[in-house]
């Protein structure tokens, strides 16, 4: 007799079902991916109990034909792909036909609908098998209940953690369909209370806002990039806001949510330094291509895809995100939790009676002897500027040419910073800064390293030119790191040093590369020296931004100095200059807002 048999039809979905439904959030999504499929523009979600009592969907998709009814639950039938072809050519959301033998197969389910072509019809399943087909209601669309969920399988139900936790995932669930699909109007109803809903209406922003509150909503930057192969669209939310993880960037491509680390990592990377260690960004994202290019048939829950031209996407990406950042003001706004409402401030209502025009475009453009004060020219202020710690001696010489004064001084402004007139300074740690939008404090610490570390970053690479030394710097180590800098004195190399062991534990530095500090070489070398110790293999690419970063920390302005309005104004001028004046290195803000509108509100000035 054999001994290899076929499976039991019931128990082969049984199994099946393992792959497909892993929680209740599994039979959502994939319920909810089948009513998006029948283009429904309304999908309403009722819970009970997390899933595990009942599962009640409701779309006004064009519903099921009664002729296909037996069909419904079989395993591998499906209407949306019909040859090999057309799996390599899919856009809807379900196409393998597991998900409703699955489901069928582990629950009690009941499904109810109604195509136009058809009479409408109620269907019967209980654990794999049919249990009755009747007439229905004529309600376009389709009515699906699931109840008793693992009740034939008890190590799946054991499984299943708590109910608060599954409702979580649900949540999640429909939350990332709604972002993905913004067009279609979801509600989502946890034991009668309502947890999603959003309007349908196409809006991205607003589905954002319903989801996720205003805040959020507000900080959302528009995205959108374009190439021969891929149009992405959607939102980055600037890096005031952040999450301690991941699970805030919404990835999908052709509208169907997905989880690729790759394109994840390109989006944390296109942020760059703007964000603190351990925290990662807000973003919405859908790519559209062509489905040649994305193999969706990796795995039954078609999560996971696989991409062509991976890499150029990744590059793609993060290159988009830093150049979206990059023309974007980013100086984070100091708000209080109060409702917002239309009002104008006292202030405000003086200066329509007795001003002409106080526009943003002419405020700074009126002569005022207290910002006279404060711009001079640089001329002026760097004989002591450039003799303290705030000097910026970014390069070789010390020696830095001085603007030609003019008749009209510059305004510290340009397209990166507003306007801002020097106020003074806060325990000689932040400096005070005010205009029309109302005050602003700058950290002078993160302001610098902010500036130092773009120099550094900009100049730190290999081949480069170096300064040679009359007479070589001596530096003598503990045996035990002899062994590692003669493993790295080639890549040293490729950095502009040239150094040689002249002894046991004695080194020479004959030339060093010139984005050193000219002023105290010495003492920046020593301290390159030591970080390179630390790591166990090295490379200048690699440890590029590490490197800048811990020189500009060590060679910016501490707390506790006191600044000239001079030396301010020399701060900001350098400050404007950079490519992302609003971050130091570490993520940190160089500049926070409060407005006027805020600071009115604290003191109750405002006039409703």
């Amino acid at each position: 007799m054999s001994k290899i048999k076929v499976l039991d039809k019931i128990l082969q979905d049984k199994i099946a079902a393992g792959e497909v439904v892993e929680r209740p959030s599994s039979v959502v999504k994939e319920l909810v991916e089948n009513a998006i499929d029948a283009d429904a523009s309304d999908v309403t979600v009722y819970i009970e109990e997390s899933g595990m009592k009942s599962i009640r969907i409701i779309d006004d998709g064009h519903g099921i034909r009664k002729e296909d009814a037996p069909l419904v639950f079989e395993r591998h039938a499906t209407s949306k792909i019909e040859n090999d072809y057309d799996l390599f050519q899919v856009r809807q959301l379900g196409f393998r036909g597991e998900a409703l033998a699955s489901i069928g197969s582990v629950s009690h389910a009941t499904i109810e609908s109604f195509n136009r072509e058809s009479s409408p019809f109620k269907l019967t399943y209980h654990g794999g098998e049919q249990i009755e087909l009747t007439d229905g209601k004529e309600r376009v669309g389709t009515d699906i209940l699931i109840e008793n969920l693992f009740y034939n399988t008890p190590a799946r139900l054991k499984y299943v953690r708590h109910l608060k936790t599954e409702a979580g995932k649900i949540i999640d669930v429909i939350s990332r369909v709604a972002i993905a699909h913004p067009n279609v109007a979801f509600k989502l109803e946890l034991d009668g209370s309502t947890r999603v809903q959003t309007k349908g209406n196409g809006n991205l922003k607003e589905v954002i806002a319903d989801i996720y509150g205003l805040n959020i909503a507000k900080a959302a930057i528009p995205f959108e990039h374009e190439t021969q192969d891929f149009n992405i669209t959607g939102f980055i939310v600037k890096p005031e806001i952040s999450r301690s993880n991941k699970n805030y960037i919404h990835v999908s491509i052709n509208q169907r949510h997905i989880k690729n680390f790759g394109i994840s990592q390109a989006i944390i990377n296109g942020y760059h330094s703007l964000l603190p260690k351990d925290k990662y960004p807000i973003a919405f994202l859908n790519i559209d291509m062509d489905p040649k290019l994305v193999d969706v048939n990796v795995h039954p829950t078609k999560l996971e895809v696989r991409i062509s031209k991976d890499r150029a996407l990744f590059v793609l990406i993060e290159e988009a995100v830093k150049a979206t950042l990059r023309g974007t003001p980013l100086i984070p706004e100091i708000t209080h939790d109060e409702p917002e409402q239309p009002f104008l401030t006292e202030q405000q209502v003086l200066n329509l009676a007795k001003t002409p025009d106080y526009s943003y475009q002419n405020f700074s453009k009126k002569s005022k002897p207290f910002v006279e004060e404060q711009v001079q020219s640089r001329r002026d202020v760097y004989p002591d500027y450039y003799e303290t710690e705030t000097k910026t001696d970014y390069g070789a010489s010390d020696n830095v040419e001085v603007e030609e004064e003019q008749e009209t001084q510059p305004e510290v402004k340009t397209d990166k910073l507003p306007y801002f007139e020097i106020i003074g300074q806060l325990h000689g740690t932040y400096v005070l800064l005010q205009n029309d939008q109302g005050l602003y404090l700058m950290d002078q610490h993160a302001a610098q390293e902010r500036i130092k570390y773009e120099y550094y970053y900009q100049h730190v690479d290999e081949n480069s030119e170096s300064t040679p030394l009359l007479i070589p710097y001596t530096f003598e180590f503990p045996q035990m790191d002899v062994i590692a800098i003669d493993e790295k004195l080639d890549d040293l190399k490729t950095m502009g040093f040239e150094i040689e062991r002249v002894s046991h534990s004695t080194y020479h530095v004959m030339s060093y590369p010139n984005w050193i500090n000219s002023k105290n070489p010495e003492v920046d070398i020593q301290d390159l020296l030591d970080f390179i110790l630390e790591k166990d293999s090295f490379s200048i690419q690699a440890y590029k931004e590490e490197v800048s970063i811990m020189l500009s920390c060590k060679r910016s302005i501490k707390a506790n100095r006191y600044l000239t309005n001079s030396e301010i104004e020399q701060l900001l001028n350098d400050l404007n200059a950079c490519e992302s004046p609003y971050t130091c290195p570490h993520g940190r803000p160089v500049i926070i807002h409060y407005s006027t509108n805020d600071i009115e509100r604290q003191f109750n000035r405002i006039m409703k």
